[in-house]
């Protein structure tokens, strides 16, 4: 029987020491790496960003429409709807807020809403799919809702794709208010469209 300990005990030791702090590093390490990032942070886009909003868009009606609404219908709604000279037209608005919202890795969703004679139409307010659950889209909502009241508008309508896989839960949410449907041709489609309306109080009140 040997007394003491020898050189390969305390090594022993000092190895199962180092696994013991390597679990309790991992054990306290986030999950997702992207909860350490910051909220995303809002700006008027420029000429440059045409492809990036584009793109989003793209996604995310892939995403959404993708089951009831062929690539080639999509294709040619946004050869007529998404261009340069759109883009342009839409920066020098001075009665439209056009936000783009991004964080330290990307871009992630957009927002496009005009005001007229009190009441604010929102043309587009699109995410990323690949950035779901970032909370972009609400931070454009809630901005919208800002802007909306400071312009004096008491109202924002829109329309939704009835058969949209996300848009309709997330205006619901929000409060908004179905008003009624219609059918929209896109590309050889027909499409239900869902109007909504929004009712904003004068008062700044909190979320």
């Amino acid at each position: 029987m040997r007394h003491g300990f020898d050189a390969s005990d305390v090594i022993l030791g000092v190895l199962e020491l180092a696994k013991a702090l390597q679990r309790l590093a991992v054990r306290g390490r986030p999950a997702d790496p992207l909860l350490e990032l910051s909220p995303p942070l809002l700006r008027r886009p420029g000429e440059s960003d045409f492809q990036i909003i584009r793109d989003i868009a793209w996604r995310s009606w892939a995403s959404a429409y993708g089951a009831f609404l062929p690539e080639e219908d999509r294709s040619r709604f946004f050869a007529q709807y998404y261009t340069k000279d759109g883009h342009r037209r839409a920066l020098a608005s001075h009665r439209t807020l056009f936000l783009l919202a991004e964080d330290e890795r990307s871009p992630m969703a957009f927002l496009l809403a005009t005001e007229d004679a009190g009441r604010v139409h929102l043309h587009r307010l699109y995410a990323d799919p690949r950035r779901q659950r970032s909370g972009a889209g609400q931070v454009l909502w809630d901005e919208l809702i800002r802007w909306t009241r400071a312009r004096g508008a008491t109202r924002i309508v829109f329309e939704v794709a009835s058969d949209g896989v996300s848009g309709p839960q997330f205006y619901r949410k929000q409060g908004c208010r179905p008003i009624d449907e219609t059918v929209m041709p896109i590309g050889r489609v027909p499409v239900r469209v869902m109007r909504y309306a929004f009712d904003v109080s004068r008062e700044v009140r909190g979320r």
